[in-house]
């Protein structure tokens, strides 16, 4: 569904060819939700394009729109854009938080931190349920658990 080309702002001075608010489809995005100019777009001016990467969030939320209300066509049903357009950026974070944590992991070979990225994986399934709270929480947890790393970075440069 192309979420990354509707749901975030973009800011032409980060590589993505002209300003445009959040929530707001890229003039690109086509009606079938694919981009116009994919073939061309770092001659566009549409680095930020190419570098962006939802982890997945964008898929995973398009299956769960399509469970939950039998489609994620936001164009066509106004309930699903606005379920969708909330809960984009929380997934994105908390698929950014799953591969912090696994690449964490796998370089450092700590198996505290694969636990927690198999924890915060399983609790994912949950996550259109989660509340405030437990957002935050997991968002505690997570910088907690990386902090030493980030640290250990910083001393040694």
């Amino acid at each position: 569904m192309a979420l990354c080309c509707v749901v975030p702002p973009f800011d032409a001075r980060q590589g993505f060819g002209f300003d445009k608010p959040a929530e707001s489809p890229c003039h690109h995005l086509c009606a079938d939700h694919r981009c116009g100019i994919h073939d061309a777009l770092i001659p566009r001016g549409f680095e930020g394009c190419v570098a962006f990467d939802c982890l997945g969030a964008g898929q995973r939320l398009t299956a769960l729109a399509t469970e939950r209300f039998g489609s994620a066509d936001w164009r066509a049903r106004p309930e699903v854009a606005r379920w969708l357009f909330e809960v984009y950026p929380r997934l994105r974070q908390t698929q950014e938080w799953l591969a912090r944590l696994s690449l964490a992991a796998l370089l450092t070979k700590d198996v505290s931190l694969q636990a927690l990225a198999t924890e915060l994986e399983a609790d994912a399934q949950r996550w259109p349920d989660w509340t405030a709270a437990e957002q935050t929480g997991w968002q505690g947890r997570v910088q907690a658990a990386l902090a030493p790393l980030a640290e250990n970075r910083r001393s040694r440069s």
